[in-house]
């Protein structure tokens, strides 16, 4: 029952956020499988916790299927995959359950990864705060990324936007070096409330990610993992994430294989140059995290936060689901002080942005 009620729970949330196709899908899965075939008896009886917020397994389950359909090795279930019409829930279960019993090995070895879309979208959140925090230092900003995947917003700099009817571009020489240009991407967003602060400077000196299973772009493979989890019948969400991933390919930025706890220790210490605003960020990654984990790293940025000064400042900046049924919400804690402000609420795959201050 509990894997059952995750699938209906992933349902919920696609239908939320603008995938009829896979809540559809989510659904059937939910109440049609059965335990016939070696792969149902696997993901029916799933060992951790199934749900969206833990191990996310009806997006395993989605993202193998669409990676098989993606392949040209979904035999019958292809055509009833987007962008062909919706099907009947009795076909697409019918079609399902012969893909997973004919493709068993694959797709016990999909789901065996934990889900990374690496929404590009949430780049325009995060750009909006990189800029605040440019505008309120005036300094350049060291990134520091956990959760990374593939590195897809450690670059969101490179990419352009349109906030409502307000756009922005970077400038050449934010991307870090000589020779380093913009996407030719342009993310565009709803946005309500104080404009961002288009004007500041924002010049990008460093940027580092980590991630337990970080995604290689170089390989054709890892590129198609990355694209089969985004859901099919969003094609403008395909799309952005081909051209952030070519945008990647041309300028690439490594991302390290570590546990965020032990990273951040690792890289952030209390004695760093002067003039450079540290900015430690994630993005829809938190709540993956165990509760030990979490805690080392609040732990480490008030410690290093505590040794901050003016001209050595550190931001802590999040954009993460505020929780059942709510948007995402971005907040920053900046430290010297080490004040906590909700930035924004936001659609968890940056359709809107509404900026508050408290």
């Amino acid at each position: 029952m509990r894997v059952r009620q995750a699938f209906e729970d992933q349902a919920r949330f696609c239908d939320q956020l603008g995938s009829p196709f896979t809540a559809l899908l989510c659904r059937v899965l939910a109440d049609g499988l059965d335990g016939s075939s070696d792969v149902e008896r696997y993901i029916l009886e799933w060992p951790g916790d199934p749900s969206p917020f833990a191990d996310s397994v009806a997006l395993r389950v989605a993202g193998a299927l669409h990676c098989l359909v993606r392949a040209g090795r979904a035999g019958a279930l292809a055509p009833l995959y987007p962008p062909h019409p919706m099907p009947n829930a009795p076909a697409l279960l019918e079609a399902v359950r012969r893909l997973l019993a004919e493709e068993s090995l694959f797709v016990r070895d999909f789901l065996g990864f934990a889900p990374q879309t690496n929404e590009v979208g949430r780049s325009a959140a995060l750009i909006a705060g990189w800029l605040e925090i440019a505008a309120r230092t005036g300094l350049p900003l060291s990134l520091f990324e956990i959760g990374a995947s593939a590195g897809l917003n450690l670059i969101a700099d490179r990419y352009a936007y349109r906030f409502g009817d307000v756009p922005w571009a970077p400038e050449k020489e934010s991307h870090g070096g000589p020779g380093q240009s913009c996407s030719g991407l342009t993310l565009s967003c709803g946005w309500k409330g104080r404009s961002p602060a288009l004007h500041a400077a924002l010049r990008v000196r460093s940027r580092r990610g980590c991630d337990r299973h970080p995604l290689h772009l170089a390989d054709a493979a890892q590129r198609e993992r990355l694209m089969a989890y985004v859901w099919a019948d969003q094609r403008e969400r395909l799309e952005r994430l081909d051209a952030a991933i070519r945008a990647m390919r041309a300028d690439p930025v490594s991302v390290e294989t570590s546990d965020a706890a032990d990273w951040i220790e690792a890289v952030l210490s209390p004695h760093t140059e002067p003039g450079v605003a540290r900015v430690v960020f994630h993005s829809v990654v938190w709540s993956y995290l165990d509760p030990r984990t979490q805690e080392r790293i609040a732990e480490h940025l008030e410690r290093i936060g505590g040794a901050s000064s003016a001209d050595r400042p550190l931001a802590w900046l999040r954009l993460e689901l505020a929780g059942k049924d709510e948007p995402a919400a971005l907040r920053l804690t900046m430290w010297p002080g080490g004040r906590q402000e909700r930035l924004a609420r936001a659609h968890p795959h940056g359709t809107w942005i509404r900026w508050q201050d408290e």
